[in-house]
């Protein structure tokens, strides 16, 4: 009977001690986030709730950015493993690329949230958990928000000024957004510029795109598939005397994040819609995957935000967390 005490004893030590391998309190593990570029407006107000949050809850967190380096940041992601960080948390730069870092981060038994940004099927292994809307999903509602907001013309000439196209999310919104439109003839898709999630580079490309159609009786749509790109387009409808708004004749523009920029035009009525892709929302959800992990709780494999179209019709509800 002593015997086989002393062996459950020796048991429940032994299956302790191998769960805290990792399993723990997540008070005083080292966070690396490893995100792109914290000019973003979306960018920046992740990494700050990641940081806020992940402190509150007592972890120390590291942000390091690559800006939109793919060569940079899988360098960053040798430098977390190095120092034997306790999780990666990762917004990539580009979803294919960023592969074999992971792959190393795996081997060196470093765990991944992936935030924002999915990578290829198949690599499901590689992490821990994706924190984000469903993009495929994303461009459906953009898709259906646009058609709405042409119900009464004729034609829908639509241009989208698109995130890096390195990056796998405008891939997979333009799929969605694609996957909509086929089915309503008179909405054109007639052209998709790389504007790399700036605005200036939006306010650029839209100008072009205002010259280039000019001759075509104009386009009647753009996309933009975050509100700062949007807020470039409609400065440079400005520039180029062209109204904006919904109103027969005046250029629909259509955002892709909620941000104060697009919250802005909405109310005043030069956006016709903006979508709950919601920095802080994600930001916590990570930190809590990450908390849940160290906790031994279950984690979801993918962690995904509801998706809502924000119009004048609900923009109170959201006029609070789409500040940034």
């Amino acid at each position: 009977m002593k015997r086989a005490c002393a062996l459950f004893v020796a048991a429940a030590a032994i299956l302790s001690a191998t769960s805290g391998l990792a399993f723990a309190d997540a008070t005083g593990k080292r966070i690396a986030y490893v995100t792109t570029s914290t000019r973003q407006p979306f960018v920046s107000a992740t990494a700050s709730t990641i940081e806020r949050e992940g402190q509150a809850r007592g972890m120390k967190v590291t942000v390091l950015t690559a800006g939109y380096d793919s060569a940079l940041q899988d360098q960053l992601v040798n430098d977390v493993i190095a120092q034997k960080y306790d999780f990666l948390a990762i917004l990539t730069v580009d979803g294919q690329t960023i592969i074999p870092a992971l792959t190393r981060a795996k081997n060196a038994g470093i765990p991944v949230v992936l935030v924002n940004n999915p990578i290829p099927d198949g690599n499901e292994s590689l992490f821990v958990s994706y924190v984000g809307e469903d993009r495929l999903e994303l461009g459906r509602v953009i898709a259906r928000s646009l058609i709405d907001s042409l119900k009464d013309r004729s034609r829908g000439r639509t241009a989208i000024l698109s995130g890096t196209m390195t990056d796998l999310t405008p891939a997979r919104v333009i799929q969605g957004i694609k996957e909509v439109v086929a089915t309503v003839p008179k909405v054109q898709l007639v052209a998709i510029e790389d504007a790399r999630w700036d605005m200036a580079m939006s306010e650029r490309a839209a100008g072009q795109l205002f010259a280039r159609y000019t001759a075509q009786g104009g386009l009647d749509a753009i996309i933009g598939m975050a509100d700062n790109m949007t807020h470039g387009a409609i400065q440079a409808a400005k520039a180029a005397d062209i109204p904006v708004g919904t109103a027969p004749g005046k250029l629909i523009n259509i955002g892709g994040s909620c941000m104060k920029f697009g919250m802005d035009h909405v109310r005043s009525g030069e956006q016709y819609s903006t979508m709950t892709v919601i920095p802080s929302r994600t930001g916590k959800a990570a930190v809590d995957v990450m908390a849940n992990y160290f906790d031994g709780k279950p984690v979801e494999k993918f962690t995904l935000m509801p998706i809502e179209e924000i119009t004048k019709a609900n923009l109170e509800k959201y006029a609070q967390a789409c500040t940034f």
